[in-house]
């Protein structure tokens, strides 16, 4: 006998805590985006919208994700291919959001204790807190149907929760069918739901198509689960969908404000809010400075008391160690820049590593693209790159080396360590002098 599985007398076993799936809906085509792709694979700070919903939703640490598509389902797996513990399942034809989870019923567990967050692939606002916060309530209600609602100051257009005297949802009223008292309710229904398994197994085969649209509607559920609960989210914005161009430019702009309000907590000082522009999955260290029209890319990692912009642009894979300094319109991609480096005017650095110490003069590039192949360049520590200067790569500049001002070191002719080559092409310096001595000068004319 195992001792720690002893139970004294009148003691009683915890019960499991259920574990959670995760159903996302992402069967809109997005016609009035303009249909080139489905709506939930649209960019949305460096993040698809359906990417969003599910960074939200992985948070909780769901067991299952079961992905609903439709009719271009393909162009939703092959965009997530990428994405660890994805189920898919495609609903045919359009009948109606019940009739989408009914489809993924088959994806989700046979048995077990388990409760199910549905969400909407184009809410990309929605938080983890949020969820989380309707998942607890919804089990310690007890709740067979759980409605994740928001307050609007406007809710015209939305579902109207309703509850009784004791604040328990009893209903759902659509604004057509709503009385002049119940479309003053400021709640509403976002769309999106936590149940129990057992519950919408029980529950789905119920609901009936018998609306104008002869459609299947998860709002049926209220009327028929015994156990309704309906729990708010944080910030109303959450509940905003991604229908057209203007409600993407929307979710962009309280995005990027979310985005520039962390940086902020977390002590980087971001001179102008309203006109830096740093996407999601972009890691700053404290006491960096971004200034004015700088743009920031995902994937992008900076340090410590790090400066950048005004004017700057850093593209994925872009790394700038401690104290490096990129300023008015500096653009770096695929590079690391060391610690104290300092690229200040009009440069562009791809695919390159540029020790620590380097200065990297106004006009600087590195050619890093010969038409087929991108290549790498190599600056190591200490090396200043005069005005003007065109790296064509692969090459490398060995410690300590120079250019002069528009200097064109041409690929495979490396810098030396401690060398200083000027010219087109480079050439070492002692060199370039050497051929200047042997050139005959043209005599002056006389006045």
């Amino acid at each position: 006998m195992v001792p720690s599985l002893l139970l004294f007398s009148g003691e009683k076993m915890p019960k499991p805590r259920r574990a959670l799936c995760v159903v996302v809906m992402a069967a809109g085509d997005g016609k009035r985006m303009g249909g080139a792709s489905p709506k939930v694979l649209l960019n949305l700070m460096g993040r698809s919208v359906v990417g969003h919903v599910l960074d939200a939703a992985r948070k909780l640490k769901p067991a299952r994700i079961v992905v609903i598509g439709g009719k271009r389902l393909a162009e939703v797996r092959a965009a997530l291919a990428g994405e660890p513990g994805l189920s898919f399942v495609r609903q045919a034809r359009p009948l109606g959001t019940a009739h989408a989870v009914k489809q993924a019923m088959a994806a989700l567990p046979k048995r077990g204790a388990y409760d199910v967050m549905i969400l909407n692939a184009d809410s990309p606002l929605v938080t983890s807190a949020s969820l989380k916060r309707a998942l607890s309530r919804h089990r310690r209600a007890k709740a067979e149907v759980t409605i994740i609602s928001a307050k609007l100051n406007d809710p015209k257009g939305f579902g109207r929760i309703v509850r009784d005297s004791r604040g328990r949802c009893v209903q759902i009223v659509e604004e057509r069918d709503a009385t002049a008292e119940q479309r003053l309710i400021d709640e509403v229904n976002a769309g999106q739901y936590v149940t129990r398994l057992d519950a919408l197994r029980r529950l789905l085969p119920r609901v009936k198509n018998r609306n104008a649209q002869r459609e299947y509607y998860l709002t049926d559920l209220v009327g028929l689960a015994d156990k309704v609960a309906a729990v708010p989210m944080g910030d109303p914005d959450e509940a905003r969908g991604v229908n057209d161009p203007k409600e993407l430019a929307t979710a962009r702009q309280l995005m990027r404000r979310r985005v520039i309000e962390d940086l902020q907590a977390s002590g980087v000082e971001v001179s102008a809010p309203d006109l830096t522009y740093v996407e999601v999955g972009v890691c700053v260290g404290s006491g960096t400075v971004l200034h004015p029209f700088t743009v920031i890319r995902r994937g992008v990692s900076i340090a410590t008391r790090c400066s950048v912009g005004p004017f700057a642009h850093l593209r994925p894979g872009t790394v700038l160690e401690k104290g490096a300094a990129v300023g008015a319109f500096v653009e770096v991609k695929e590079s690391t820049l060391a610690e104290g480096v300092k690229a200040m005017h009009l440069a562009f650095l791809g695919d390159a590593e540029i020790g620590a110490g380097a200065n990297v003069g106004a006009g600087t590039i590195t050619a890093n693209w010969d038409g087929q192949d991108h290549h790498s360049t190599i600056v190591e520590d200490g090396v200043h790159l005069g005005s003007g200067t065109v790296l064509v790569a692969p090459v490398k500049v060995g410690r300590r080396g120079r250019t002069g001002a528009g200097a064109v070191v041409p690929a495979g002719r490396d810098v030396k360590p401690g060398e200083t080559v000027v010219g087109v092409p480079a050439r070492p310096l002692s060199e370039e002098k050497q051929g200047n001595k042997g050139r005959r000068r043209r005599p002056r004319r006389k006045s």
